[in-house]
């Protein structure tokens, strides 16, 4: 079979070692052989020192019985791994998005992680505890979630430099009616920005500004509403709701103003962009602790402030966005297991991998915040992974210039207090409705964008748009994931 990856080996680097990285591990694997671990690596930066970094990450983990290499990808990573494992090509660590675990896990694709949670990986398990609810299938657990934002504030990040001209301030804007009322006054004053967008294309402003259901799934074909919070727990169609009407006809206000972007369904500039080219105030987006400072990086340094409309929610898909998991090519799955637990508690590890050498691709600005070397640049670099979210726990790791000292202890903090839906845990079985999930997306991809940014006459067009998707089985899948929630809650 032709390589679908590039498998980066280094027999010797000279010159590279560890001082700058807290030198050499002191745990010993004594009369153990050495693994050598295959681990997916993701090619979205650059990346021309790889195998120094790898070579780092040996010289650090070799005591402990472990070797690493990687298996570097592109962003299509789901198709060559699927590839490579059913081809029975050697890996052993790979990432899985949390659509695809279920389908994995039936077709014995991965492994159980659950055999090594109170041994090699039982630092893993203590800090992972609360989320690892939403990886458990049949009461094994298949998978690691990074440890991110594991919840989601919806809401507003807008130029700091129009409010305060005008005499606002970001804590002062709660609510839509604010946000409403600020546009009012603003718009005129500004003829030559758009009021609003979102943050990116393919995203529509009700999700990322009002939202606060639990989808239950990869998509909103049948969602718990007011945050999976009521009892008994009452799968609906979003698009039948209510509040699904008010915050359509409230955007559709908006776009007759003339204060959202016109082209909001294909314009391919995110909100970011269009803020730094001086077309945009502001935008809807997911928010969470540091993203104003992200946004403002996005922008082209214009100062970006963040404001969320309801409080941070949490659930499955959040989650278990993205996994890590041991595929049934691995060797040595209590060896790989060992490694996984160092990506979510040895710093080491995870900042080799996520921003390389110190003094190399990166220098400390203080104990939390790093940059690059005098003379190095984004262009210029030799490792710039910049993926924090996408390995381990990034909570253990440093972060770029730009961000709060804090911003880790914030990130802890706003997952502490995230409301957690209580189908939390729950992951729907697609299988049984397959075909109207189809049909369905079919109709909400023909709707949705145009109705979440005020396009469509909502007399008019949100009948068609119910009735389209009546047609199409959206009540056929509501009433499956009610069936399986019910099962779910009796199991428990």
């Amino acid at each position: 079979m032709k390589k679908m990856v590039l498998i980066v080996v280094v027999s010797i680097v000279l010159g590279i070692c560890l001082v700058s990285c807290g030198g050499s591990s002191s745990k010993e694997a004594k009369g153990e052989e050495t693994y050598k671990i295959t681990m997916m690596l993701l090619s979205a930066g650059t990346t021309p020192d790889v195998g120094l970094v790898q070579v780092a990450i040996n010289d650090y983990i070799k005591p402990m019985g472990l070797e690493l290499e990687f298996a570097i990808m592109d962003w299509q990573f789901v198709q060559t791994i699927n590839l490579m494992v059913s081809g029975g090509e050697k890996l052993d660590l790979i990432p899985v998005w949390g659509t695809d675990m279920s389908n994995d896990i039936a077709q014995g694709k991965i492994l159980p992680l659950t055999p090594y949670l109170d041994t090699v990986m039982a630092g893993t398990k203590e800090i992972m505890k609360d989320y690892l609810v939403a990886t458990t299938y049949r009461e094994d657990v298949y998978g690691v979630p990074t440890l991110r934002d594991m919840a989601a504030a919806f809401g507003i990040c807008m130029r700091e430099d129009i409010m305060t001209k005008y005499g606002y301030k970001i804590e002062d804007i709660k609510t839509p009616a604010d946000l409403e009322a600020m546009f009012i006054d603003i718009a005129p004053k500004e003829p030559e920005l758009y009021m609003f967008y979102t943050q990116g294309n393919g995203n529509d402003i009700i999700e990322q500004m009002l939202h606060d259901w639990d989808p239950l799934g990869n998509d909103a074909y049948g969602v718990l509403m007011n945050y999976g919070q009521e009892e008994p727990l009452k799968v609906v169609n979003l698009f039948d709701t209510p509040e699904y009407e008010g915050h359509a006809r409230l955007l559709r206000k908006w776009y007759l103003n003339g204060w959202i972007v016109p082209d909001a369904t294909t314009n391919p500039q995110g909100g970011p962009v269009q803020v730094g080219a001086e077309k945009l105030f502001g935008f809807a987006s997911n928010l969470k602790p540091g993203f104003d400072a992200q946004s403002t990086l996005a922008a082209g340094g214009v100062k970006m402030v963040q404001s969320s409309f309801k409080p941070q929610l949490s659930h499955s898909q959040y989650i278990a966005l993205i996994n890590w998991c041991i595929p049934m090519t691995c060797k040595n799955p209590e060896k790989t297991a060992q490694f996984l637990n160092l990506l979510f508690t040895d710093p080491v590890v995870f900042n080799l991998i996520n921003w390389g050498i110190e003094g190399r691709h990166y220098v400390k600005m203080n104990d939390h915040i790093i940059t690059y070397p005098e003379g190095v640049t984004a262009e210029t670099t030799g490792y710039n992974m910049n993926l924090t979210w996408f390995y381990g726990n990034s909570l253990i790791g440093y972060m770029w210039e730009g961000n709060d000292y804090d911003v880790n202890d914030q990130m802890r903090e706003f997952n502490r207090t995230a409301i957690f839906s209580k189908a939390t845990g729950f992951n729907f079985d697609t299988t049984p409705v397959r075909n109207a999930i189809t049909s369905v997306t079919n109709v909400v991809n023909e709707y949705r964008l145009a109705m979440g940014a005020g396009m469509l006459d909502v007399d008019e067009n949100l009948p068609k748009f119910r009735a389209a998707l009546k047609a199409a089985g959206i009540d056929e899948i509501v009433a499956e994931k009610q069936r399986q929630l019910d099962a779910w809650l009796a199991a428990r």
